[in-house]
Parts: structure tokens; C-alpha cells; sequence
């Protein structure tokens, strides 16, 4: 029974996605598959499907049956890379085509982020405290600072609202895009490697900034994203005319780098850092091959995405309300993953139970943090018309 559930929960994301889909006639194209009502819809699906990828590693964990999830444990990083490629896309894209788009940038984009992060940091520092887990009175300033992260899935706001700021920073003081997004590309190969070097920490803690290859096995999707903004009345129509080969070529591409990802990931290429013999170059340069191999298959997929959607339109009621709490959802789930999985509250010993309940549990915690930053980003920002306004930013990838 619990593998019918499981199959249960894949098949309802299906029917969702294929609910008032529109595919376009042979020869032709969705023109707004890059639109902000578009990337939104299905970047609340993507976050839906990171939160099963993290119910499957639960799974995992716990020594509980996986089935049909465990397609999904190596490709959470795939899924994270979408919401980074729009982001980078969006950001440009909006450089391009608004006047003065960066008066008011981080007024306009911040808030957005960071009022929900605070929300949710908050949320965890409660709980902690009324578990029982021990905190010291400097380690409870650090978390609730957002310096320290008690949820280290919360490393995505952090990592985009640095971006955000080097953004505003380097096309401020460089007035030519194609410059501006090189030097961009600088600033985030040194925010990868120094990650890289920063590893995860003794005895793998991960709750420090820069802690995790999810730090940065992703990220350069979103300098990707920008390169598309800004070069894309020419990559589209060559695209379009080599669209079958170009699809294939990327589906191919992605089946065959998964076999390699997945070789890295289980031999833990990316922890080499523990081993004692190692020196600092060998260590970097493993770990840069890992993400060489790991981040080639997030690539192609991302394109295989990219270019479906540009055949397949999916768009409907309940897509768009997962968009507007796509980034809550990514920020409250693993509240969940802990009550039910670690802390083993109720002793769910069912796979298809545990994954609905903690699915069914994230969304609602989700809407809830939607509401509440709501509130407190109209009280913050002194206007409904300004409150309105961050509604519309509240997910970081556009």
C-alpha cells in the first residue's frame, strides 16, 4: 500500500502539471515560455519536487522504503538550478527592458526574501527552544542573526541575496551588459571556490555560510540565466532551428551524466576534505572535478527543461498559487522532515504515510509563512500599494 501512495503522490504532480496544458502545433513555439506568470507557475512544481527530493533522502535515512522516490534523491540540484537560471534570467531581462531598473533594486527585491527568511528563522529558533535542544544564548543570537542557519536548506536566500547585491553593485559601476555579466561570472567563481575551500565544517556542521556543495553545484545556472537575458534574440531563433537535434542531444547528454553524478556524489568526492593524507590542491582540485561532472548534467537538464518548455505550456490555478509560495515552501519544509523524521513524532513507519503527511504539512506551513510575511512586509514598507508590490517578489528566481 505505501509504494501506491508514493506512485499516488508522482502521478497527482503529473495530472497537475498536465491540467489546461497547451502544446504548441508542429513548427511552432511557446512565445512566452520565459514569462514571469510562466517561470512562477512551474517553479512552485520544482519546489513541490525539491521537498519530495528531501522526503526521499529522509527515506533513506531512516532505512525506509523508498520505490518510486528514490528516482528523485540525485536530482534535487537539477530542480535547484531552475530556480537560479530564472533568477539570473529575470534580474537581466529586467535590466534590459525597464528604465532605471536598479532605482530602488534592493528596496524592491530584499525585502522579498529576506522578510520570509526571518519569518522561518524565527519559526526554527522556537522550536528548537521548545524541544528542548540545547542552545546557548550566543548560538541562539547567531541563528536568529541568520549567520549561523539552524535549517541549512536556508542557504538558497542567503547565497541569492549576496547575488542580489553584487548585481546592483557591478551594474551600477558598469554601464555595458556583456561587461557587467563577465565581471559577474568573476565575482561568482570566487564565491564557488571559496566555498569550495570552506568545505563543510568540523565534523560536517553545514550550518555555517559556505558550508555544502549545494552551495555552489548549481549556482553558475543563474550566470546562465543572464547570458540568455541578454543574448536572447539571437540563441532563440538558432534553437528553434535545430530544436529536435538540440533536444536529443540534452536528454542524451543528461541520462548518460547521471551515471557519472551519481558515482561522485555516493563516493563522496565532494567530503574528500576528511581525508587526512590529502593536501589542499588535491582536495580542490576533486572537488572541482565533481562539480565539473555534477554540474554538466544540471546544465543539459536544465536545458532539456528549457526547451520543452518552449514546445509545452503548463499553467493553471494551482500552479500559480504554488508559485506565490514557492520560496515559503522551500524555507518551512524540512520543519517537518525533522518533527516527523528525525524526532519520529507519531512513529510513521509507512513511506507513502510519511511523504503525505510531511508534503501535506510543508504546504500548509507555507501558506501560513506566505500570510505572515505578508503582513509584516506591508507594515514594513509603510503602503499597500508597496505591500503589493514585494507580493509580486516574493519568489526569487524572477
Amino acid at each position: 500500500m505505501e509504494q501506491v501512495v508514493l506512485w499516488g503522490i508522482l502521478i497527482m504532480v503529473l495530472v497537475i502539471l498536465a491540467a489546461k496544458m497547451k502544446i504548441a502545433k508542429k513548427g511552432e513555439f511557446q512565445e512566452d515560455f520565459l514569462s514571469l506568470s510562466t517561470s512562477k507557475a512551474l517553479l512552485g512544481m520544482f519546489a513541490v519536487l525539491i521537498v519530495l527530493h528531501h522526503i526521499s533522502q529522509m527515506l533513506g535515512n531512516l532505512e525506509m522504503k523508498q520505490g518510486c522516490f528514490a528516482a528523485l534523491e540525485g536530482l534535487g540540484v537539477c530542480f535547484v538550478g531552475m530556480f537560479f537560471f530564472f533568477s539570473g534570467y529575470g534580474l537581466m531581462y529586467s535590466k534590459k527592458n525597464r528604465r532605471n531598473y536598479l532605482d530602488g533594486f534592493l528596496k524592491k527585491r530584499l525585502p522579498g526574501i529576506l522578510i520570509p527568511f526571518y519569518v522561518c528563522i524565527v519559526i526554527f529558533v522556537a522550536f528548537s527552544i521548545i524541544s528542548q535542544m540545547p542552545l546557548q544564548p550566543l548560538e541562539i543570537v547567531a541563528y536568529l542573526s541568520g549567520w549561523w542557519l539552524l535549517n541549512n536548506q536556508m542557504w538558497y536566500i542567503v547565497e541569492i541575496a549576496i547575488f542580489y547585491l553584487a548585481f546592483f553593485v557591478i551594474f551600477k559601476l558598469v554601464k555595458k551588459d556583456s561587461a557587467g555579466i563577465a565581471i559577474f561570472g568573476l565575482f561568482m567563481t570566487f564565491f564557488v571556490l571559496t566555498s569550495i575551500a570552506v568545505g563543510h565544517g568540523p565534523e560536517c556542521e553545514c550550518d555555517k555560510w559556505l558550508q555544502g556543495e549545494w552551495w555552489y553545484n548549481s549556482t553558475f545556472m543563474m550566470l546562465f540565466g543572464m547570458i540568455v537575458a541578454n543574448q536572447e534574440q539571437r540563441l532563440l531563433p538558432f534553437v528553434r532551428k535545430h530544436y529536435g537535434l538540440l533536444l536529443s542531444i540534452c536528454i542524451i547528454a543528461t541520462a548518460l551524466l547521471m551515471i557519472p553524478t551519481n558515482r561522485v556524489v555516493a563516493e563522496g568526492w565532494y567530503y574528500c576534505e576528511y581525508e587526512e593524507s590529502f593536501t589542499f590542491a588535491k582536495v580542490m582540485s576533486i572537488k572541482l572535478m565533481a562539480l565539473g561532472i555534477q554540474f554538466s548534467m544540471v546544465f543539459f537538464s536544465n536545458l532539456a527543461i528549457l526547451m520543452i518548455m518552449m514546445k509545452v505550456k503548463c499553467q493553471n490555478s494551482i500552479l500559480s498559487a504554488l508559485g506565490r509560495i514557492s520560496l515559503d515552501l522551500y524555507l518551512i519544509h524540512n520543519l517537518f522532515l525533522i518533527i516527523f523524521g528525525y524526532m519520529r513524532v507519531g512513529n510513521i513507519t509507512n513511506s507513502g504515510v510519511f511523504a503525505l503527511v510531511v508534503l501535506a504539512a510543508s504546504v500548509l506551513g507555507a501558506v501560513i509563512v506566505h500570510f505572515i510575511s505578508k503582513i509584516l512586509s506591508g507594515i514594513i514598507l509603510k503602503s499597500p500599494a508597496k505591500a503589493k508590490m514585494v507580493k509580486g517578489q516574493i519568489t526569487p528566481a524572477v
